[in-house]
């Protein structure tokens, strides 16, 4: 879906504020009337993409890349003009930045391997191949629909390294929506961008979206887009 693609090309170069890059993110601010922010309360107030300054490397040189995390698939066909797709429009999109990939899902990266003999990366094994590699600034991109267990996963695996790097930054997930005023309802995006991908139906025809599901209080965004569905008038597209 191109739609699709260039949505997460979005999320990338949200990320890439931390390679010096302007870009607009969604954005939570704390009530003037608290004086005493603490590291704790700031990160519980994080809304949208998270970046971090490690202050012991400020005089290290800039060397930056991009880490592009997904779930991953066995299906190579679907690789190709799903991951590998938007792989590519990131690396287009921001030339002579390379573009590392890690896979969440061991179970996954263990197939590839036995049925293709590919060796995917772990994030761990990610982040340790760009440190090996001398990157000092890292933009790391979810390919995560929602933020459940997996974008867990890349959030604090991405937070743990924050002492390895310079500067690090973590995009927001396909849809991010968290109820921020002024900010803009991802879902309802995603949405207009899947009509143009269901066909037209008659009377007593329906579209059923399957969607993977996840152990994680991320799960409910399921229902919201049921909801938002109805009101956008899709009243024969189920998820």
């Amino acid at each position: 879906m191109k739609k699709g693609v260039r949505r997460m090309v979005v999320a990338s170069m949200a990320a890439l504020c931390a390679l010096g890059a302007s870009f607009s993110t969604s954005a939570y601010e704390l009530n003037p009337e608290v004086k005493d922010v603490t590291p704790a309360l700031r990160e519980a107030s994080t809304v949208g993409v998270w970046t971090s300054e490690n202050p012991a490397m400020k005089n290290a040189p800039n060397k930056d890349a991009i880490l592009v995390m997904t779930f991953g698939t066995t299906f190579k066909d679907t690789r190709a003009k799903t991951i590998d797709a938007v792989e590519k429009a990131i690396h287009e999109a921001n030339p002579g930045v390379p573009v590392y990939e890690a896979y969440t899902s061991h179970i996954i990266i263990d197939r590839v391997k036995a049925k293709e003999g590919i060796q995917k990366l772990t994030p761990e094994e990610a982040f340790a191949k760009l440190k090996a590699d001398g990157y000092t600034r890292v933009a790391v991109v979810s390919l995560d629909v929602i933020p459940g267990m997996e974008y867990s996963y890349d959030s604090i695996i991405t937070k743990m390294q924050a002492n390895n790097f310079k500067k690090l930054s973590l995009a927001m997930p396909l849809m991010y929506f968290q109820g921020t005023e002024g900010e803009p309802d991802q879902i309802v995006e995603f949405l207009n961008a899947l009509k143009s991908q269901i066909p037209k139906m008659g009377p007593h025809e329906a579209t059923l979206i399957m969607a993977h599901g996840t152990p994680h209080p991320g799960n409910a965004y399921y229902s919201v887009i049921q909801d938002r569905l109805q009101q956008l008038g899709m009243n024969d597209v189920f998820v």
